[in-house]
This record gives structure tokens, sequence and C-alpha cells, in this order.
């Protein structure tokens, strides 16, 4: 094989697998801003941690992909982007991985096809989706926001919160919710063809308002037994 070919693969391979992490100090840092197109989206927590720890793992990145990283006042910002079309015809795939402390922020986070995954965070939540599976569970998790397309909702809520609201819109996607079974709730689902299944009951002196809308996705509310 040509000496100078091979070396033109191997540096195609480096750039399409190519990773990189950058930490910062989470004084100070109240709201995060995720945004990946493509690929997975992971937000953890650790709490031996007092910094943020962003990493990205190019899949796929052309030429014409950028992630940037920043963070600005308050607000620290990571975004796949691509330089002609954000969701459609971005060759843009990459699994990103945000760290934080176990202390509550407010999250808005973006994808296309992705999964989000945000595992023990706390604090409220802003997502959207097109076709990406949400999966959120935290000890503190208080207002969350949702809008998805087709893809599926799990939100787990270890600790009924003091009040916090539940607003989720799909086109058929459908949404599952956790919370411990001494949690009031009160309960709105307006679907054209999807069911609602709640263990819980309703409340008038209710600490969860949860309202769904969709056009064919189903509501299960599940009640958590510890």
């Amino acid at each position: 094989m040509n000496y100078y070919f091979l070396v033109f693969l191997l540096s195609l391979s480096f750039n399409s697998f190519a990773s990189e992490t950058k930490e910062f100090q989470a004084e100070g840092i109240k709201k995060i801003e995720i945004t990946n197109p493509k690929g997975e989206i992971i937000i953890s927590s650790n709490k031996n941690s007092k910094k943020i720890i962003v990493s990205i793992e190019k899949v796929q990145f052309d030429k014409e992909c950028k992630f940037n990283l920043s963070s600005k006042l308050d607000t620290m910002m990571a975004k796949v982007e691509h330089e002609n079309s954000f969701f459609d015809k971005a060759n843009c795939v990459a699994i990103l991985k945000v760290e934080v402390p176990a202390k509550s922020f407010d999250y808005d986070v973006t994808s296309g096809s992705g999964t989000i995954k945000m595992n023990d965070v706390d604090g409220k939540i802003d997502f959207k989706t097109a076709t990406g599976v949400v999966e959120i569970s935290g000890e503190s998790l208080k207002n969350i926001e949702g809008k998805t397309a087709t893809g599926n909702m799990r939100l787990t809520f270890n600790r009924c919160p003091t009040r916090a609201d539940i607003n989720l819109a799909s086109a058929t996607g459908d949404a599952e919710i956790n919370l411990p079974i001494q949690c009031k709730i009160r309960v709105s689902h307006k679907s054209a063809t999807g069911s609602l299944f709640n263990e819980l009951g309703e409340s008038e002196e209710y600490q969860v308002m949860i309202s769904s809308k969709s056009a064919g996705g189903n509501l299960k509310i599940k009640k958590i037994i510890k």
C-alpha cells in the first residue's frame, strides 16, 4: 500500500473518532446548555467533584462539523453544529458526556435523532428531541418541560418535590413518569388516540402538576415503592 495513502487513511480514522475533554469550575454556573443533533447526550452527577467535566467522542465528524464549548456569565454551553444545516443533512455524530457536581442546575438540552440520558441530576430541565429516547432521573428534580416527535420519554423522581410542574408534548412518543407512592399529583392528558394509565390517582392538594399533550402517545404514571 502506498505510504501516503496509508497516512491519509489513519488521519481520517483519527479525525472520525477523535475525543476531547475539558473541565470547568462549577462555582458560579447556574445553567447548562447542551446541543447535539445526532448521537448521544449523557449527563450524570459526581458527588465527589466540584467541577463540570465535558467530553466528546467524535464518531462521525466531517470537516464542516463544529464543536463549541464555552462559558459566559452563569451559563456553560456545549454545542455540536454544522456550518450548512443543523438536523437534516448533518454528518456530525458524537457522544457528548457531561459530568456535574451534586448541585442544582437549570438544563437546556436539545437533540435531533440522538438519545438523551440524565442520571441523578437535580434542578429544572427543558429538553427537545425529534426521534431520540429521553431518560431522566434525580433526587431533587424540579420543573420539567419536554417536547418530542416520536421519541419516548421516561422520567423518574426518586423523591417527591415540594412543588413541580411537568409539561410534555409529543406526536406519537409515549411518556412514563415514575414518582414515590406518597406523592400527590394532578394530571391533564390530552391525546387523540393515546391512553392514560395512573397508579397514583389524583389529589386536590397536589405537589406535582402533570400536563401532557399528544396526538397518539400514551402516558403512564407509575408509583415507586421504597
